[in-house]
């Protein structure tokens, strides 16, 4: 069953990879029509349109190579293949966890200080933390190279497989520090948007503030319900593995690549594919297909009171 398992994870990394590139290929289609509007908070999404289309395209080589050399009785890679074809994994697994922060931060600042999102240049910022993903990926990508064993492993197709246990660790406790580091991020995201979507009940005292504050609630719901979705896929398909594969070989050296094959790319190209239907679905923009260009202005605040309360309501766009 071992090696079946192998077969299988390569054949879901397949399709995934396919659902990837052709998901994130109508998301670029949608920018580059100006159906969507890359200039604000929008880029980070296009940045992981562009990061997951990568590495769906730079990775497939190997998930091909696997299929094609597997053996029903006993699977023997190339150590030097396996390093020229495989290093996309690493590096491209950094920079997804830092787009994922990168997502969240931003909607932190949204929710919590919406004073300071509103003045920040969301360009430059989305500019500078690619970059810095890309850096890091890179990092991870070099450091894998040079701790790869060209050495023979009989019955085992991962990528983990022939790096050396000192890669292997710090490979998997930084992604266990970045994938905690993410979820902690998103429960304050998630906490925030509870509590504003408890307290935005009241929608303004005349005709025109309620229609105004309607269409602000509805920009809100519709940013939240974007954001909270691609969080709660990441974590669930790639923060949450990661962190407990990591967690267990940690503790008992108890290797998930040698059991299941290519895990990470698998996890890594299902978050790709997860997030970008997510995208697709729930923005609002996408699925009326209008030119979100008059939509710029990301957050918008309504103050109002109850009768008896002076309770502010803030409502914040993401689309």
């Amino acid at each position: 069953m071992g090696l079946k398992l192998y077969l299988i994870t390569d054949c879901f990394c397949v399709f995934m990879g396919l659902l990837t590139i052709v998901g994130n290929s109508v998301i670029l289609y949608l920018f580059f029509t100006k159906r969507l509007d890359s200039r604000r908070n929008l880029r980070i999404i296009l940045y992981m349109a562009i990061t997951d289309i990568v590495f769906a395209v730079t990775i497939m080589p190997q998930i091909c190579y696997l299929i094609y050399y597997w053996d029903v009785n006993y699977v023997d890679y190339s150590p030097a293949i396996i390093a020229a074809i495989g290093w996309p994994l690493p590096m491209f697994l950094k920079i997804s966890s830092g787009l994922n922060a990168g997502a969240a931060t931003e909607r932190i600042l949204a929710l919590y200080f919406p004073i300071i999102y509103r003045k920040v240049d969301h360009v430059n910022c989305s500019n500078i933390l690619l970059f810095f993903c890309v850096f890091l990926g890179s990092v991870d990508a070099v450091l894998g190279v040079y701790s790869f064993r060209f050495e023979q492993r009989i019955n085992c197709s991962s990528y983990g497989c022939f790096v050396n246990d000192v890669f292997r660790t710090y490979w998997g406790m930084s992604n266990m520090v970045c994938g905690i580091i993410v979820i902690v991020m998103s429960l304050f995201v998630f906490f925030k948007v509870q509590k504003l979507s408890r307290e935005s009940g009241w929608m303004g005292s005349t005709p025109a503030e309620r229609k105004k504050n309607m269409a602000a609630s509805q920009k809100f719901r519709q940013a939240n319900r974007t954001t909270c979705g691609i969080l709660f896929s990441s974590i669930f398909c790639l923060t949450i593995p990661s962190f407990l594969i990591s967690l267990v070989e940690t503790i008992t050296g108890f290797s998930v690549f040698e059991k299941i094959g290519a895990f990470y790319v698998g996890s890594l190209l299902t978050s790709g594919s997860m997030n970008c239907l997510i995208f697709l679905v729930l923005n609002g923009s996408v699925k009326s297909k209008i030119d979100t260009r008059n939509l710029s202005d990301a957050i918008t605040t309504v103050a109002g009171s109850k009768p008896h309360s002076s309770k502010q309501t803030t409502f914040v766009d993401l689309s």
